[in-house]
């Protein structure tokens, strides 16, 4: 009895101790949209200020990328969306603040797009030496965040560099390709991240890897375990059509909670379709997930659930949410790019574009708060009936002791 009474209790602490949930989108892209006149509407038509819509959707938190120079992008990166200078950040980032949402702050550490092929080193910087660039990487993030904090726009979480699977600030920290620069990648990181501690102590360091290669994700990790690299969140970034399936991702997840267990996960970037596939796609799970409100729905949900298996964790952000042509569209109904701000076509987005109506997805998300709603947590000495089947409709042998979500008499139950 005794025992019984200690387990509930020990259960009990367990969800109480359940660290804090966010979720949200990168909405780097969202002032520049409303300075061009995009008018964002709800289900029954009715205009909204953006923020205030996505609080009411439950969201709870917000991400913003930041380059180090954008002039000195391309003329196409720009229209991709590379802008995000400081002082554009510093606005937003307070909008967002004052919005009541917590905000994740993605340094980039270059002129534009960063991603395990492209890590460009900022035009200002390339000809420092290895250690001249980490004490530069320390002045640059300690004086971006000295900014935001004084414009009212401190960050809660920080991101010391973008999809840095592969390094960053090449090809100095470079790790791919026939390059082995870890020590000086590690040596750029912890100067971020002393930045980040000196700076705003309050925040939680994030660093963020991208799965165009699972293992060398794993690598990532190990080696920043055995560097002593002091940071408190792993970031993601997962597309199923970049990254392959959701039980592919839902392995790493329990690989990644189970080696280190110092740090909890967040995906800071996701997104599906909802009319085509992403461009660039590598993999189609169209028959799964049809490109449609409905079928982006579908994978929301599946990624939620997935997510919500893995106690650890704590974040979700959908990528380029606000994506939104509705008031940006000439009278002959095409896109007017003579605006000249953005190009190509985000099928990712949570509003239709050319009518600025919200998606079903945009609702879904803010479930990823609540891990145990409708869910009945059972233990191996729990009796039920001996009938398990898994969510998508297979009858079990037995009952499962692998972690995860199955039905039994009609009922939903997460196996700790």
């Amino acid at each position: 009895m005794k025992q019984t009474i200690l387990l509930a209790l020990c259960c009990l602490c367990g969800m109480a101790a359940q660290a804090q949930k966010y979720v949200g989108g990168d909405i780097s892209m969202l002032k520049k949209f409303v300075d061009e006149g995009a008018v964002y509407k709800d289900k029954d038509g009715n205009n909204v200020e953006p923020l205030t819509f996505f609080k009411q959707q439950g969201w709870n938190a917000m991400r913003v990328r930041l380059f180090v120079d954008p002039s000195n992008a391309t003329a196409d990166e720009k229209k991709q969306g590379a802008i995000q200078d400081l002082e554009y950040v510093k606005a937003l980032g307070k909008s967002i603040k004052d919005a009541g949402f917590s905000l994740m702050l993605d340094f980039h550490y270059s002129d534009t797009w960063t991603h395990p092929g492209q890590h460009g080193t900022p035009a200002a910087w390339k000809n420092l030496t290895a250690d001249q660039m980490a004490s530069k990487v320390y002045d640059y993030t300690k004086n971006c965040l000295q900014q935001m904090v004084s414009a009212g726009a401190a960050p809660d979480f920080i991101q010391v560099g973008n999809e840095i699977t592969d390094g960053m600030l090449f090809p100095t920290g470079q790790i791919s390709n026939g390059n082995a620069s870890w020590s000086n990648l590690i040596n750029f990181i912890k100067k971020g991240i002393a930045a980040c501690n000196e700076v705003c102590p309050q925040a939680r360091t994030v660093l963020h890897t991208e799965l165009h290669n699972y293992e060398m994700v794993k690598t990532f990790y190990t080696q920043m375990a055995a560097a002593g690299v002091q940071y408190d969140i792993i970031g993601l970034s997962y597309y199923p059509d970049f990254h392959d399936s959701i039980t592919k991702f839902n392995n790493l997840l329990t690989q990644l909670e189970t080696t280190y267990t110092g740090q909890q996960i967040m995906i800071v970037e996701t997104g599906y379709g909802y009319e085509y596939q992403l461009a660039g796609a590598n993999f189609n799970f169209t028959s799964t997930y049809p490109l449609s409100d409905a079928g982006q729905l579908k994978f929301t949900k599946a990624l939620i659930e997935t997510l919500n298996a893995h106690e650890r964790v704590t974040g979700l952000f959908w990528w380029y949410p606000e994506y939104n042509l509705n008031g940006i569209i000439n009278k002959t109904g095409t896109e007017d790019w003579s605006k000249d701000f953005t190009s190509g076509y985000w099928n990712g987005a949570l509003f239709w574009p050319r009518s600025g109506y919200p998606l079903s997805s945009i609702a879904e998300l803010k479930t990823f708060l609540n891990n145990t709603a409708g869910i009945t947590s059972v233990r191996k000495n729990n009796a039920q009936d001996n009938t398990w089947y898994t969510l998508d409709g297979r009858q079990l042998s037995a009952k499962p002791h692998t972690r995860g979500f199955y039905i039994n008499s009609g009922k939903k139950y997460l196996v700790r």
